[in-house]
C-alpha cells in the first residue's frame, strides 16, 4: 500500500497543477460544448443577424457538415457530425469574410498550438496553401468557450460595421425624411 502512496501524490499534484494553468484543450473543449445547446448556439447567431438552415442542396455532399453562404448572412449547418461545431466553424467563416473582410485573427503560431495532429493532417490534405489560414481558423475558433467566441464576434464585427450617416440637415435624428412621389 505504501508503494502507491507517491504515485497518489504524482496525480493530485498533476491534477491540482491542470487545475492552475488550464485544462489541456481535448478535455476543456468537451466541457465547453456539453455547456451549449445547438438551438442556443443558433439563436446567438441569429441575434447577430445571420440565419441558421438545417438544409441545403450542397448537404448531399459526401463529407460536407456544412458552409457558409457568402454575400447572404447564411450559415448552413448538414444533419451531420457535431452540430455545435459546425456552426461555430461555419460561423467564423461568415467572421472572415464579413467582419475581418479575408484578414486573419490568429497567428499561424497561435494556429498551430490549438489544432490536433489529426487537423494538421486532414488540412494539409484537403487544403493548399491559400485556404489552409481560413480553414485552420475556423477550427481552432470553433474549440472555443462559445461566451467568448460570441463577444470576440461581436467586438471584430463592430469594429468593421460602417459608420452610421450622418442624418439630414433639417430633419430631427430618428425621424426618417417623408418624401413624396414615386
Amino acid at each position: 500500500m505504501t508503494r502507491c502512496r507517491p504515485a497518489r501524490r504524482w496525480l493530485h499534484l498533476a491534477v491540482l497543477l491542470l487545475v492552475a494553468v488550464g485544462l489541456p484543450e481535448p478535455l476543456t473543449r468537451a466541457a465547453r460544448a456539453d455547456n451549449w445547446s445547438y438551438q442556443r448556439l443558433v439563436e446567438a447567431f441569429e441575434q447577430r443577424s445571420f440565419s441558421v438552415l438545417g438544409s441545403h442542396p450542397r448537404c448531399a455532399e459526401r463529407g460536407l457538415y456544412g458552409l457558409y453562404l457568402r454575400e447572404s448572412r447564411r450559415i448552413v449547418v448538414c444533419p451531420r457530425g457535431n452540430l455545435n461545431d459546425t456552426l461555430l466553424h461555419e460561423g467564423w467563416h461568415a467572421v472572415q469574410s464579413r467582419c475581418l473582410r479575408g484578414r486573419p485573427h490568429l497567428g499561424e503560431e497561435e494556429l498551430r498550438r490549438g489544432l490536433s495532429r489529426r487537423d494538421r493532417h486532414d488540412l494539409a490534405r484537403l487544403y493548399g496553401e491559400g485556404r489552409w489560414q481560413r480553414e485552420a481558423e475556423a477550427r481552432v475558433m470553433a474549440r472555443r468557450d462559445p461566451a467568448a467566441y460570441l463577444r470576440l464576434v461581436d467586438e471584430l464585427c463592430a469594429a468593421s460595421a460602417p459608420p452610421t450617416p450622418a442624418p439630414l440637415e433639417g430633419t430631427p435624428q430618428g425621424q426618417a425624411k417623408k418624401r413624396t412621389g414615386s
